[in-house]
């Protein structure tokens, strides 16, 4: 009779085995958050538990936002993949084998005529693995090294962008506006596109609400133009913007260019807060009052000065034309 052989195992006693590799070759170069998600995942892979997102975040008491940068950083790193609802941590023997002997299939940038360019090798397998079913074609692999390289990218940040665009079909002149467009915000590490990305949330949510209010569906671009400037130049949220929409309400005609004559001001005054721009319209409310007053006990006409006057269509009008 043959006997099966097992041995006593305590899951909360037990050792997680962290491979020399990943101590040399992979942790100099992750942040602490990966860190600490990476090796989470190796002791859930040796009790053989199951975890989302969420899960990780409630263990680590970690913001669910870092936990998702965390798995894309893990990701872009070659350190783990993703297919469909199954996670799988990579053998790094095998990986680093298969990395530095086996025949190479993309181009070497660390061979490049600058000699101090990036190896982008884990890079361009991950984006080649996640996105394009292992065979994407050589003339990506040639732009994604140009793009990050480029705009001095982090291997996290283009795997990122990757990751946002996941649902459209990609095309590579599509990619390189959403490249360029990036690069322009300044945006090269991973904290740099945290930080915007829950900004960028923030503004969708700004953006509904004045589509709401304003019950335009959808908004054009222009007009989207218009609540980008408000939002990102002026740093306005809702609180203030809303102050605008109902300024503008008992107007004829009120357009964006109204509203955006009213926000410009209150931004070229110095005023940051619904409280401060509150108070700014009051007292030109006040103000506007007490000219009209003098002006019938004197049968003057009130001062032509515009700072004096209320917020009215002639006035922005007279700056912006018809409103239009």
């Amino acid at each position: 009779m043959a006997y099966k052989i097992t041995g006593e195992y305590n899951k909360k006693y037990g050792t997680v085995n962290l491979s020399n590799l990943f101590v040399t070759e992979y942790m100099p170069g992750i942040g602490g958050n990966a860190l600490k998600i990476y090796v989470l995942l190796l002791y859930y892979a040796k009790i053989g538990a199951k975890a989302d997102e969420q899960s990780v975040a409630n263990n680590l008491g970690m913001d669910l936002s870092y936990v998702s940068a965390g798995l894309i950083e893990l990701e872009s790193k070659g350190l783990i993949s993703r297919e469909g609802n199954e996670l799988v941590l990579q053998d790094l023997v095998e990986k680093h084998i298969r990395d530095n002997y086996a025949p190479r299939t993309a181009p070497r940038p660390d061979n490049s005529e600058s000699g101090d360019a990036p190896d982008r090798t884990h890079l361009l397998r991950a984006i080649s693995d996640r996105f394009f079913g292992g065979q994407m074609s050589q003339s990506w692999y040639n732009d994604i090294v140009l793009w990050a390289n480029t705009y001095d990218f982090c291997d996290e940040v283009v795997f990122m962008i990757f990751q946002q665009n996941k649902d459209k079909p990609y095309s590579r002149p599509y990619m390189k506006k959403v490249m360029e467009a990036y690069g322009e915000r300044g945006i090269h590490t991973v904290e740099q596109m945290n930080n915007w990305l829950q900004r960028r949330e923030v503004y969708v949510k700004v953006r509904s609400r004045v589509a709401s209010n304003l019950k335009i569906d959808p908004l054009t671009v222009y007009q989207e133009k218009y609540i980008e400037k408000w939002f990102y130049e002026y740093g306005y949220g809702f609180d203030v913007i809303d102050i605008a929409l109902k300024e503008a309400a008992g107007m004829n005609r009120p357009s964006f260019n109204l509203y955006d004559a009213m926000l410009t001001n209150w931004h070229d005054n110095g005023l940051e807060t619904a409280e401060a721009v509150k108070a700014y319209v009051n007292s030109r409310k006040k103000a506007s009052g007490n000219a009209s007053g003098n002006s019938k006990g004197t049968g003057k006409k009130p001062s032509g000065n515009y700072d004096q006057r209320d917020y009215s269509q002639d006035f922005y009008d007279s700056i912006y034309g018809d409103g239009k």
